[in-house]
């Protein structure tokens, strides 16, 4: 379909007749002329993407209506939905950005994960303010607004973390397109050096990481018609390929068979959500999340905290064949697996010692040191 040939009345005819669950309106990000739209994409692809992209013909996608849709089931054990944005009666997301005209989705979409996972992971506080600098990741990591990929940025974080916002504000990157950040960014960057990341295309294992780490990050062909989306469950009905974007994902939901996306083109686009525009659903199986891009999980670094322990219990069952070293300290049981050949040793050494001082991650003890 030729630009000239597109116009809302026809997108949303298209829509009512193919039965799609979404619904188009003008948008801040429609009415853009077709260059200032492409510079909103940026995500340069690798050689595996490329040949998947043509295996799964997402440069000639097919109509919902001609799509033999098969209902995905999420696996025992897992929630038939979660959305960080309203979990456990808080949301944990940080608000809508706005990428404007450069091609910096992939620092946006990284970024917005990361946030949402400090919060959740590390704070444990979804009040916390989290306001992380995507210029700094995209400038100083070796991207542009050209675009950049989201192997390289995870690499980036993984190495060096990134600093607040205010160390390097977006407006000043996009005015300088150079990395031009505060001298003491490395003592800013908290908990930001992340430990590490990987990708799958399982979106079985998706499922599991959104539930038990948080939001991940993905990539996604983009589509002329979805430049009109305005709220409900995005599938593609019409339009010529404009290129590929990275997004946050911060849920899913099975009973509308979709994926729930923080985008970052503002709040003039979009679904609202608590009062915001600018978040997106879109069903599974739809522009190359699930097997061309899959998503990226991120393990964001704790830092390891300490103290006295209260109570000290060395668990060891001869039937499960676990033993556990367990600690009661700062108002929390925390633990270690032991080893066959550790049991006997440090159940000695914690009967002889006065007291005993802890380091834990999370629930996990790192260390123990016997005092006597």
């Amino acid at each position: 379909m030729k630009r000239s040939d597109f116009s809302l009345s026809q997108l949303r005819t298209t829509i009512d007749d193919q039965k799609a669950e979404w619904h188009p309106d003008e948008t801040e990000i429609s009415t853009m002329p077709r260059e200032q739209q492409l510079m909103r994409l940026g995500v340069q692809l690798k050689d595996d993407e490329l040949r998947l992209i043509s295996q799964f013909k997402l440069e000639t996608p097919t109509p919902w209506k001609d799509l033999k849709f098969k209902a995905l089931k999420t696996p025992v054990g897992l929630p038939a939905a979660i959305d960080w944005r309203d979990h456990q009666s808080a949301d944990w997301t940080t608000p809508i950005r706005d990428q404007e005209s450069c091609g910096s989705c992939v620092a946006f979409g990284t970024i917005a994960a990361l946030e949402a996972l400090l919060k959740i992971r590390i704070y444990q506080n979804a009040g916390t303010a989290v306001d992380l600098s995507e210029a700094h990741l995209l400038f100083c990591g070796g991207g542009s607004c050209n675009g950049w990929h989201m192997d390289n940025a995870c690499n980036y974080l993984k190495g060096n973390g990134v600093p607040p916002e205010s160390c390097f504000p977006y407006s000043r990157g996009l005015a300088v397109r150079r990395c031009d950040t505060c001298s003491d960014w490395g003592s800013r960057i908290d908990h930001t050096k992340i430990k590490g990341w990987s990708n799958t295309k399982d979106v079985a294992e998706m499922k599991r990481r959104l539930v038990e780490n948080g939001p991940q990050i993905t990539g996604m062909a983009v589509y002329r018609d979805f430049m009109n989306y305005a709220g409900g469950v995005y599938q593609y009905v019409q339009g010529d390929l404009l290129g590929y974007h990275c997004v946050a994902v911060v849920g899913y939901d099975d009973s509308a068979q979709c994926w729930i996306c923080k985008n970052s083109w503002g709040t003039g686009w979009g679904e609202a959500h608590g009062g915001e525009r600018g978040w997106f659903r879109i069903k599974y199986g739809q522009c190359g999340i699930d097997n061309v891009f899959g998503m990226w999980d991120m393990e964001v670094a704790m830092q390891a905290t300490s103290g006295y322990a209260s109570y000290l219990l060395v668990d060891y069952s001869f039937t499960a064949g676990a033993r556990y070293l367990w600690a009661y300290s700062e108002d929390q049981w925390r633990y270690a697996p032991l080893t066959d050949g550790q049991v006997q040793g440090i159940a000695k050494v914690l009967m002889e010692a006065g007291r005993v001082y802890v380091w834990w991650d999370g629930s996990n003890i790192t260390q123990v040191r016997a005092i006597k």
